[in-house]
């Protein structure tokens, strides 16, 4: 079956970002709050789409062009993006 895509033609990055923080309902502690902190996180995936404002990458792709596990990251939380290579892992090395 031909692929109905080029998957080629988007970059494959790692995005280091800070996610916000969200608390469990009910009450806190004011002190313990104003100890709370932004979440570091890596994530991995294609850029499949980038605005002024903000990128929206994917992980996994399906020949026929459909596209899961897509997430949508502000420029502004962003920290440090580094673009990856896609070079094939010969599975039978295992």
């Amino acid at each position: 079956m031909p692929k109905k895509f080029n998957l080629e033609q988007y970059k494959l990055v790692k995005i280091n970002w800070l996610d916000a923080m969200d608390s469990d309902t009910g009450w806190h502690d004011l002190k313990k709050m104003k100890q709370s902190k932004a979440e570091p996180v890596q994530s991995v995936g294609w850029i499949i789409n980038e605005t002024e404002k903000w990128y929206t990458m994917s992980a996994d792709f399906c020949s026929d062009g459909t596209t899961g596990r897509a997430i949508t990251i502000p420029k502004d939380w962003c920290q440090k993006i580094t673009l990856l290579t896609s070079e094939a892992i010969d599975g039978s090395a295992r």
